[in-house]
């Protein structure tokens, strides 16, 4: 992680360790293509809270992804959980992970277009589900 700044200036620059420079001229730019995705992804987001006795949501049936994100992504908004992806055709879920409250986290990778699932929890909870 670059400490200082993301966007310094040459005064700073030139007060920086040489690792940090390394650091601060191979660090990725976001163009606006990703910004824009991202925020379509997030933006997109559903919310989930009071989970049936199983804690899945939805609560019945299955979510299908979309092409808004690549990937299912969690954001409890009251606690950390550990969550699982469990998917219609196969019948198959991804193992359990840890999201902690307040962030975005990936909890399924590179899921294809119109793939039906539903999210498993450890406990009821409330926050939000992007696809």
């Amino acid at each position: 992680m670059l400490a200082g700044p993301a966007h310094a200036s040459a005064a700073d620059k030139a007060n920086l360790l040489p690792t940090q420079k390394v650091a601060l001229q191979s660090a990725p730019e976001v163009g606006a293509n990703e910004t824009a995705v991202i925020q379509s992804c997030y933006g997109n987001a559903k919310s989930y809270a009071d989970m049936n006795d199983s804690f899945t949501w939805p609560y019945s049936g299955y979510a299908k992804t979309t092409s808004s994100c690549g990937d299912i992504n969690l954001k409890p908004s009251d606690r950390g959980v550990y969550a699982q992806v469990c998917y219609r055709r196969t019948g198959t879920c991804n193992g359990l992970k840890w999201v902690p409250v307040g962030s975005w986290k990936v909890i399924a990778s590179n899921v294809l277009d119109g793939t039906e699932f539903y999210v498993d929890f450890d406990r009821r909870g409330a926050g939000l589900v992007a696809y």
